[in-house]
């Protein structure tokens, strides 16, 4: 009977010995495949989190390398990434870093791009990083600790008790003239009626006046049109005179003109000038007040 567990036992150990043999075997022959039919790329982050060597990369969701190395440096983390040799990138794949389970495990997920000239794999090119769920964690804890002081805040200013006094004085405020309206717009309710009423009976009325007499109302604003147009002209015969009168009463002052020695004194040279003085300012007024000299009546009735 002994023997016969001693058996047993030995055919088990035997069994479950050649089955590790067989999963080391395969996974040592991954990666032996891996190493000598593999392509090395280069990715720098500014933060890894949790990555580690040996960490699974992934190409559209389909595993296909591993990193295998990680480097600090002065800009970042430099991952090295090994690839197998069948995966075609673009120049515009992306690199990132995502989370992938609930205790912080990470992974490189990459998209191999669209663009029509291939990747460079001598190139190091930024890569992404995504939140997982400890970052997340860690920064609920921070929006936490602001809310908290947000609240406290709050309650030593806007809900302090002399400010909640203020707001309920300011709602009984409101009620009482919302109440106050309301009683006045009730009482008054039939003056408002008449008050709309006669509001459009006026604007009826206005509206006939204005039909009945559009025709005069257009001859009055072409009389007036005219009308300024003449004090237009007016104000410029005006100007004119003035000028023709200064420059003979300048051509009286000159020594040597013929007029000179027909005037014996400064008589006429002095009430040339007044004229075009009071001439400037007659311009001067019928420019500034042209009321003064229209006398314009438009009849509507």
């Amino acid at each position: 009977m002994a023997t016969g567990n001693n058996i047993e036992f030995r055919v088990g150990l035997i069994v479950l010995l050649a089955a590790i043999l067989a999963v080391v075997s395969l996974y040592w022959l991954q990666g032996y495949r891996l190493k000598y039919n593999s392509q090395l790329i280069e990715v720098r982050f500014d933060d890894v989190g949790t990555l580690a060597v040996g960490d699974k990369v992934t190409v559209s969701g389909v595993r296909k390398g591993k990193v295998n190395d990680l480097t600090l440096t002065p800009l970042g983390v430099v991952v090295e990434l090994q690839l197998y040799r069948d995966v075609t990138l673009k120049r515009d794949a992306t690199f990132t870093i995502k989370n992938l389970g609930v205790m912080g495990e990470r992974f490189i997920a990459i998209k191999p791009g669209i663009d029509s000239l291939p990747y460079d794999t001598s190139l190091i090119v930024d890569g992404g990083y995504d939140s997982g769920i400890p970052e997340v964690m860690g920064h609920m804890g921070d929006m936490i600790r602001e809310l908290r002081d947000l609240v406290f805040t709050l309650k030593r200013s806007v809900a302090s008790d002399s400010a909640l006094a203020k707001f309920d004085r300011t709602v009984s405020n409101f009620e009482s003239v919302s109440a106050s309206l309301a009683d006045y717009l009730d009482r008054n309710e039939d003056r408002f009626d008449s008050t709309a009423e006669n509001f459009l009976g006026t604007s009826r009325r206005l509206n006939e006046l204005v039909a009945r007499n559009e025709a005069g109302i257009d001859s009055s604003v072409n009389r007036m049109d005219r009308m300024s147009h003449n004090m237009e002209l007016f104000v410029v015969q005006l100007d004119s005179i003035a000028v023709s009168a200064r420059n003979f009463a300048d051509a009286l002052e000159n020594e040597d003109g013929t007029l000179q020695l027909l005037i014996e004194d400064r008589r006429l040279y002095d009430d040339l000038r007044r004229t075009a003085d009071n001439l400037d300012d007659l311009i001067t007024d019928v420019r500034a007040n042209p009321r003064k000299y229209i006398n314009l009546k438009v009849e509507l009735f």
